[in-house]
């Protein structure tokens, strides 16, 4: 069997240039743990759940921060250097907190292949590229344990 035989088709993704905050509407709507992102059909990131705060600075998760801050005006009433930063949370978009370099599964791999770079990279979810770099699917070790369910 093979990670195409298994792979998510209809793959939910965003841009780079999309708001940090659509980005976690999407997580929360769709009940999914990351989104690929992509422009002009190419993988170029992925952003997963512990990056709005792994990525982000302060500690605090990123959204709903950027939403404080855009809602109480804050940008506004302050200057210079926190000026900046403020506008930056609030303008923060998925290529600013998104994992360039990914592990990505080609769709002919082997599950045997797909399980080990889960393992080997401690990771639970996978985009899955063609030759082109186009991304094909997405496959989460959830995908593998309902195949190993599936069989008994």
């Amino acid at each position: 069997m093979k990670v195409k035989d298994i792979m998510t088709k209809d793959v939910i993704f965003v841009s780079p240039e999309t708001k940090i905050n659509k980005v976690a509407d999407k997580l929360i709507k769709h009940r999914i743990h990351g989104v690929p992102v992509v422009k002009k059909g190419r993988l170029v990131g992925i952003i997963t759940e512990t990056d709005f705060f792994t990525k982000d600075p302060l500690g605090i998760y990123l959204p709903s921060y950027a939403n404080f801050i855009k809602d109480l005006k804050l940008d506004k009433k302050v200057s210079g250097d926190q000026k900046k930063k403020f506008k930056k949370i609030v303008n923060a978009v998925a290529s600013d907190i998104m994992t360039k370099e990914c592990i990505t599964v080609s769709p002919n791999a082997k599950i045997t292949e797909l399980v080990n770079l889960f393992r080997k990279n401690e990771l639970c979810l996978l985009p899955v590229i063609d030759e082109n770099n186009s991304l094909a699917g997405i496959v989460a070790l959830a995908d593998v344990i309902n195949l190993i369910n599936d069989a008994q």
